[in-house]
C-alpha cells in the first residue's frame, strides 16, 4: 500500500503491536532514517542482516545482533561494536533475511517488520516479497519501505483498516490465487472476485473514504 500519510502511521494501522516485536534491517535499499527510527521505537529486538546497517554509529540504536552468512560483511565483522551479538549461519538454503526471522522467532518474537528488503538483487527482492506467506503461522510479518508496505491476508481472513482517503493499494495473488474476494470502501469495489493473476488487474486501487476491508 502507498499513502500520502506518514509511512510509520500507515504501518501502525496495518500491523498494530500485540506482542514481542523484531525489526529486521536487510541489506537492500536502506529505509529513510525517520522510518527506521519510528519502527525501532516499538522494537523489542533489532537485527541487521550481514552487512546491513553500517556504519552502526549512524543507526538510531545499535542492533542486538548481526545475523547471516556474513559473506558480505567479511572482515568488517571487526567493526561490530562490543555487546552486539554476531550470529553466523553459513547454510545456503535460507537467505540472510530468513536467518534473521528465525533468530527473532527463537528469541520469542511473534511479529516482525522487515526493512530494506527491496532494491539490490532482483531475485532476493522477489523472494523477500513472498516471506509473509512463507512465515505465516509463525510470525506476523510486515514488509515496509519509504512509500509502501505489504502484508499477507490469508484464506478466510477478514480485515478492516481505517486508512486515509486516497491511499493506493494492490491485491497481489499468492500461488494458487484467491476466490471470493470482497473489498469495500474503495474506488473499485470487489464482490466475490477471483484474484489469481489471470483476471483483471488488482493493482493501484484507492481508498474512497471510511474503513477499507
Amino acid at each position: 500500500m502507498t499513502s500520502d500519510a506518514a509511512p510509520p502511521a500507515l504501518d501502525g494501522i496495518l500491523l498494530p503491536k500485540r506482542g514481542r516485536r523484531a525489526v529486521v534491517l536487510a541489506d537492500g535499499e536502506p529505509p529513510p532514517p525517520r522510518l527506521l527510527a519510528a519502527h525501532l521505537a516499538l522494537a523489542d529486538l533489532f537485527l541487521c542482516t550481514d552487512a546491513a546497517g553500517r556504519p552502526y554509529a549512524a543507526l538510531p540504536r545499535l542492533p542486538d545482533a548481526i545475523v547471516g552468512d556474513l559473506d558480505t560483511l567479511g572482515a568488517g565483522v571487526s567493526e561490530v561494536p562490543p555487546g552486539v551479538t554476531v550470529a553466523r549461519d553459513a547454510r545456503q538454503d535460507t537467505t540472510d533475511a530468513e536467518k534473521a526471522l528465525a533468530f527473532a522467532l527463537d528469541d520469542g518474537c511473534r511479529e516482525a517488520v522487515l526493512l530494506g528488503a527491496g532494491g539490490g538483487l532482483l531475485d532476493h527482492a522477489l523472494h523477500n516479497a513472498l516471506l509473509p506467506e512463507r512465515w505465516a503461522g509463525r510470525l506476523r510479518l510486515l514488509l515496509a519501505d519509504a512509500g509502501t508496505a505489504a502484508l499477507r491476508v490469508g484464506a478466510g481472513e477478514s480485515c478492516t483498516w481505517d486508512l486515509p482517503r486516497g491511499t493506493t493499494f494492490s491485491l497481489l495473488p499468492l500461488p494458487g490465487g484467491a476466490r471470493g474476494v470482497a473489498c469495500d470502501g474503495v474506488r473499485y469495489p470487489l464482490r466475490d472476485a477471483a484474484v489469481d493473476g489471470r483476471g483483471p488487474a488488482t493493482v493501484s486501487n484507492e481508498v474512497a473514504g471510511g474503513p477499507c476491508g
